[in-house]
This record gives C-alpha cells, structure tokens and sequence, in this order.
C-alpha cells in the first residue's frame, strides 16, 4: 500500500510501532516535526474552521483524504488539512517535545495502543469529555482509551495481520496457520522479526490457549519455544513492512505474515499473491485518534472523532481501505462480498496490550533470543 507503515506493535517501520525501536532516540525534537506541519494537503488557505488531521502516509492517507474528509467537510463544514503522518518510536518522542514546547503540528494524529498509553504518561494527550461525542457508543470498550479525567483516545481504523501466499508456489491455500511450521516450508516464508510482534498471538491462538497466556512469563517463555519452530521455514525476519512488500512482489517468499490490506492492494495491482484468514483467526490491531493538548480546537476535533465513528464513515473505510471497521457490526451495511474480503464473519485474534505493559521487556529478550540461538 505504501512505504511508509503505520505505527502500533509489529516493528521498525510498520504501521505497528514496534517497542524496541533499536535505540532510537529523542533526535530533532520540535523542529523534526517542521516538516510535518509544512507539509499539510487537502485544505489549503481559506477562512472557516479547519482542523489539521495527520495520518500514515502513502495510500492510507490519500484515501481518508479521498473519502472520507471530503464527507466530513461537506457535512459540517469544517475543513481538513491532511497531513502524511510518519510511523514509529522517534516520531511519538518528537511530537512529546514539541507539544511541551506548545506547538502541535496538527491538531489530531493516528496512535496505536501502545503509544496512546506512552503518550498518556508523557502528558501529551488531551482527554475529552464523552458526552461531546454521541458516536462513541457504537464502539466496543476495547478500542476506547479512558482515564480519570476523560476519554484520552478513540480507535478509528483497524488493520489485520494474516498469512499470504503465492498460489503458484502454495497449494493448496492453507486453512490454518499451523501450516507455517510445516516441515514441507523449508526457507519459505517472511515472517514479523519483531521481538513484541503479533508472532506471539498467532502462537499462543494457534498451539495453546490464547494469547492470554502471554501475561505471564512462563506463558511467554513456552510461546518462544514453539516459535523456536518457525525458523527452519523462514527466510525473511522482517521489521519493515516495505521489505516484505519487496520480497513478495519479487518472489523471494513463497508467502508468510503481511498486513491484509497491503497485500489485497498488491493483488489488485497483478501481484501473485493469496490473501489467506486463517481459521484461527486474523491478528487485529487499530489505530486511535489522539490530539495533542497543545491544540486548541476541541470542538473541530469532537465533530470529527464523532463522525469517524459513524457507520457511514466506517463503511467507507471498509469499503475504500480494506480496513475491518471497528464499530459494532450491527450498525454496518456491508454487502457480502465486502463483508467476506474483510473476514468478518471471523474472531480475530486481539493483541495482548497487557502482556506488552508488564513484560514487553523479556518478550524482546526472549524473542531475539531465540532468533540468535
């Protein structure tokens, strides 16, 4: 879909943020975030309100900016200036720095769960008052970060992590991802190399009781043994989403794990490439909208949280994006064949935001451990 990834948990360089970021450090501070703000499309000059909306870039922002924005300024008349919104570590510690010193490059930004929580610590985020924004009820509490003083995020836009193969090298399509330790993969797949990545949730749904497990350390030592298994069948540990991406258009893997609507853009595009939803059940993470306390306009940003929330723009999300919409299922009209290219009529299988909170350091350790062994 594009080079720039989301932020979240998967890894360097990926829509998921991964928590080991290699060491990356608070560099440029407010002044790395220059560039952002200058950087804003879709709005332009003009009088009115406006708000300064920022989002992972490539075509993840051109089609909220595309169909969804336009929806949104038609309705309230609240302009949108969209900004391309880089991934990871060092642009979350840039836009702390930068808030403290009173500036916001925009006025409400894209944050995975993770992030929303360090954020939350670091003083960054605004919270708001729920009653300000009606909508909030068509989602389920999971994807709702609340604190004492108000609601400080609110899920917009969800992204699943499954298997992918290439049908002239795989067959039949694999139903499950046991397939992935197959003895017949040998030095086949690319798989997430990212020591807090969802290879732990695809392990702990597939060969033992659930990700729960992951919430403490014996559960998270047993996960890596079995993950022990995959390597034999890998060929790509991948951190960033742009190398996996390369490795499948260039027929370097057979197949692996990559992110569903990247790889649905992929195939459309020619690519010989097979989006598979496990019976286990797709990995789901999502991204929340957040906004900077150093913003001023918490009446634009509760219009437009609210609206994102609605099953209009939701569906045009699911429909637009190939993203899986994250409000209640009931209150979307979706025809089959959407429904059936999201997987919707499957669990998927949630992060373990817990295990990461108390444990994220031994996931890493354990994890490159045994990559190392």
């Amino acid at each position: 879909m594009r080079g720039t990834g989301r932020g979240g948990l998967f890894g360097a360089g990926t829509r998921a943020g991964q928590l080991n970021r290699r060491g990356l450090l608070l560099g440029a501070g407010a002044a790395g975030l220059a560039g952002l703000a200058a950087g804003c499309s879709g709005g332009g000059a003009g009088g009115g309100r406006s708000l300064r909306v920022s989002s992972y870039g490539g075509n993840f922002e051109q089609a909220l900016r595309d169909h969804a924005y336009p929806v949104f300024t038609e309705a309230t008349g609240i302009r949108v200036d969209s900004i391309p919104q880089p991934a990871g570590l060092q642009f979350l510690l840039q836009l702390i720095e930068a808030n403290r010193a009173g500036q916001a490059p925009m006025d409400l930004c894209i944050s995975a769960p993770v992030d929303v929580m360090r954020g939350d610590a670091a003083g960054l985020w605004r919270t708001r008052d729920a009653a300000a924004i009606p909508n909030l009820a068509n989602l389920p509490d999971a994807y709702v970060s609340r604190t004492p003083e108000g609601v400080a995020a609110v899920g917009c836009i969800g992204w699943y992590f499954t298997m992918v193969t290439d049908p002239k090298a795989i067959s039949p399509t694999p139903t499950s991802w046991t397939e992935l330790w197959a003895p017949q993969h040998r030095n086949a797949w690319g798989l997430a190399g990212t020591g807090a990545g969802p290879m732990f949730e695809v392990t702990a749904a597939t060969f033992f009781d659930g990700p729960q497990m992951l919430t403490s350390e014996a559960g998270i030592r047993e996960c890596v043994a079995k993950m022990a298994g995959l390597k034999p069948n890998t060929k790509l540990w991948w951190e960033s989403e742009g190398s996996m991406q390369t490795a499948l258009e260039n027929g370097e893997v057979q197949g692996g794990v990559y992110f569903a609507d990247v790889a649905e853009t992929l195939r459309a595009s020619g690519a010989s490439i097979e989006v598979v939803f496990p019976k286990e059940g797709p990995v789901i993470d999502f991204g929340s909208w957040c906004q900077p306390t150093a913003s001023t306009k918490t009446a634009e940003a509760d219009a437009f949280i609210d609206f994102m929330i609605s099953p209009q723009a939701q569906e045009l999300i699911a429909k637009q994006m190939h993203a899986p919409p994250l409000i209640r299922g009931e209150l979307l009209d979706l025809d089959p064949a959407t429904r059936a290219g999201l997987a919707l009529q499957t669990t998927p299988i949630a992060i373990n935001l817990e295990a990461r909170r108390l444990h994220l350091d031994l996931m890493v350790t354990e994890f490159n451990k045994m990559l190392a062994s």
